[in-house]
């Protein structure tokens, strides 16, 4: 029994030319700024000091990334 290498590929055989499409996003950009505001005024009720602070920092650098990833889909 034989079995195909995957790493172990012939030069011509993958089209390196060929574009790959990128994936739809799951959801939309203003349903995801929704749900990181949601998820912050939770945190808002529920955190307090250096705990929250820490929580509202990582929902604001996520929703940035978020909205920079948009961005650039819409540049290309």
């Amino acid at each position: 029994m034989v079995f195909d290498d995957p790493d172990n590929e012939e030069e011509g055989t993958r089209d390196e030319g060929a574009k790959i499409d990128a994936p739809k996003p799951g959801v939309s950009l203003r349903t995801a700024m929704v749900l990181y505001a949601a998820l912050g005024v939770l945190c808002l009720a529920t955190l307090h000091g250096d705990p929250l602070y820490i929580a509202l920092l990582i929902i604001g650098a996520i929703a940035l990334k978020t909205w920079l990833a948009q961005v650039k889909s819409k540049i290309e």
